[in-house]
């Protein structure tokens, strides 16, 4: 790595041991190094920049971040706001953006750019899984305003190509403003992954879209009816993948688990189960984070029951499950949110508790509203114990963050 970055062993170690700071140089020496686009340079710049509210939340405080073109550009300050507007409505306003636009200009369009941006975009999935939503959204942000640019200079054949790899980073973009409580936003991104979807001719994503909105009621509200109410359009389309249909009825299956009706829930989980049995499509494998083996499909079915108000028998089917989603750090998180609840159904506070106080360790390292409110999901159970004192306590902490509303 020394050889390759062109910097010494002491230097190397000092970084790996935080008693140095990671400087932009070698930063985008790292990110040439593993292949991954402008991911370590955007870490590198966001570490200290992403303060915390007085709920422990983290929040954006600022409209100005930075944004490092590529082919050795130089880094750019740049309005979120402006950005913003540009994306959604085609409306370039404000010095700072009109800079960016002339520099777009020197960027020469080619298959390398590409492949860079792509780089990039696999780079922040994999961060997404163990790192804060907030570390990552203002570098993804700055990619999708490049390549916004780059694809209104780009031929036509290219411009498809663009549109998609947009669509790519908007939807993960929206998923990642789920996890930091961002409802406006990641509404937003959903439009926009839509938008440019539709742009691509890729109607995959164009139905992933209400699948996602489906996602967005579940953990914004739990609503159980507008939770099927957003999901249901895609099993009407005809050209969709069938894995695409399956997520849509696994998410029929949890709106009406919520509202208490088994037996439509159970219906609905047959018919997605049904689907997912398909081979995976490579669109499918793009769109969907885990992919949909038998841990996940049981995991599926579990999630049903527990809000369904069943106990013992999901917590032996989730618990030997959790190891193998251990892999992605934001996935397992979320899932022992759901194990706490089970164990709540099940007549166990204890075993909840300590479930989900390991769950708020973690919690507050990624930031995940989807696990934070499975946990809130659990507190009404709780309650029945509501004089033990680590009920009392798991119930303060919850309060003391800003997750009880």
């Amino acid at each position: 790595m020394a050889r390759q970055t062109k910097s010494s062993l002491s230097l190397l170690s000092y970084v790996e041991s935080g008693d140095r700071v990671l400087q932009p140089w070698l930063a985008q020496a790292l990110d040439r190094l593993y292949g991954t686009g402008s991911v370590v340079a955007s870490l590198a710049r966001g570490a200290d920049r992403t303060p915390k509210d007085s709920s422990g939340s983290e929040v954006t405080t600022t409209d100005v971040f930075v944004v490092q073109l590529p082919q050795g550009g130089p880094a750019m300050l740049l309005s979120r706001r402006e950005v913003l507007t540009a994306l959604g409505a085609g409306i370039i306003s404000g010095s700072p953006q009109g800079e960016f636009e002339r520099a777009l200009d020197r960027i020469e369009f080619n298959d390398e750019i590409l492949r860079f941006f792509e780089d990039a975009f696999r780079g922040f999935k994999e961060a997404a899984r163990t790192l804060s939503p907030n570390r990552l959204i203002d570098g993804m942000t700055g990619n999708v305003a490049i390549l916004d640019g780059l694809r209104r200079r780009a031929a036509d054949e290219d411009r498809y190509r663009c549109s998609a790899l947009q669509a790519y980073y908007a939807e993960t973009l929206s998923w990642l403003s789920v996890e930091a409580g961002d409802l406006r936003g990641a509404v937003w991104w959903m439009d926009r992954a839509s938008q440019w979807a539709q742009a691509a001719g890729w109607q995959g994503m164009t139905a992933w879209a209400f699948v996602r909105r489906s996602v967005v009621v579940l953990s914004f509200s739990g609503d159980g009816l507008q939770v099927v109410d957003q999901a249901r359009p895609v099993l009407e389309m005809s050209q969709v993948s069938p894995r695409m249909k399956g997520l849509a009825a696994k998410q029929i299956a949890y709106g009406y688990a919520l509202t208490g009706d088994r037996d439509a829930s159970c219906r609905a989980l047959d018919t997605a189960m049904d689907w997912l049995a398909h081979p995976v499509r490579e669109d499918d494998a793009v769109l969907q984070r885990s992919v949909a083996d038998d841990d996940l499909l049981a995991v599926y079915q579990a999630t049903c029951n527990i809000y369904l108000g069943r106990g013992a028998s999901v917590i032996s089917v989730m618990e030997p499950r959790m190891q193998p989603l251990a892999k992605s750090l934001r996935t397992a998180t979320i899932t022992r949110a759901k194990l706490a609840r089970a164990y709540a159904n099940a007549g166990q506070p204890e075993e909840a508790c300590l479930v989900a106080w390991e769950t708020l360790d973690t919690m507050e390292q990624i930031c995940s509203m989807s696990a934070r409110n499975e946990l809130r999901r659990a507190l009404p159970v709780l309650n029945q114990w509501h004089g033990r004192s680590d009920v009392k306590d798991i119930t303060h902490r919850l309060k003391f963050n800003g997750d009880i509303r």
